[in-house]
C-alpha cells in the first residue's frame, strides 16, 4: 500500500509540474505577445519620427532660404537707403547754395523761373545758361 501512496502522491506532484508547466508557457507566450507588441509600437513610432524630421527639415530649408532672399534684399535696401540720404544731402547742399547764391545777388530776375521760384527741383536738371528745366534726367 506504500507503494500506492506514493504513486498517488506522485501523480499529483507530476500534475503540478504539468500546470505550472503550462502556466509558464502561457506567461512566456503572453511575455512574447507583449514583447512582440512593443516592438511593432517602437517601429511605428520611429517611423513616424522620422517622417517628422524630414518634413521639419524641409521646412527649414525653405526657412532658411527665405531668410538668405530677405538678408540679401535687407542689404540692397540698407544700401539704396545710404545712397539716397546722400543724395538727399548733396541737394540740400545745393539748395543752400543756390539760395545762398541768390541772397547775394540780390535775387536776380534772370534766375528765377517762369513762376518766379527760384529754388531748384531735384527731379529736373538745369541747363547752364537758364534755370529752364532740360529734358533728360540724371539720376
Amino acid at each position: 500500500m506504500a507503494n500506492a501512496e506514493k504513486t498517488s502522491s506522485g501523480s499529483d506532484i507530476d500534475e503540478k509540474k504539468r500546470k505550472r508547466k503550462l502556466s509558464n508557457r502561457e506567461s512566456a507566450r503572453r511575455s512574447r505577445l507583449k514583447k512582440q507588441k512593443m516592438m511593432e509600437d517602437t517601429i511605428h513610432e520611429i517611423s513616424t519620427l522620422e517622417r517628422r524630421i524630414k518634413e521639419y527639415s524641409e521646412r527649414c530649408k525653405v526657412a532658411r532660404r527665405r531668410l538668405d532672399s530677405l538678408e540679401s534684399e535687407n542689404a540692397g535696401l540698407r544700401s539704396e537707403k545710404t545712397w539716397l540720404l546722400s543724395y538727399v544731402r548733396d541737394l540740400e547742399n545745393m539748395m543752400a547754395t543756390t539760395s545762398l547764391t541768390l541772397t547775394q545777388s540780390g535775387g536776380d530776375e534772370q534766375e528765377a523761373n517762369a513762376d518766379g521760384d527760384c529754388r531748384r527741383r531735384p527731379w529736373q536738371q538745369y541747363g547752364s545758361d537758364s534755370l529752364q528745366p532740360v529734358a533728360s534726367f540724371k539720376t
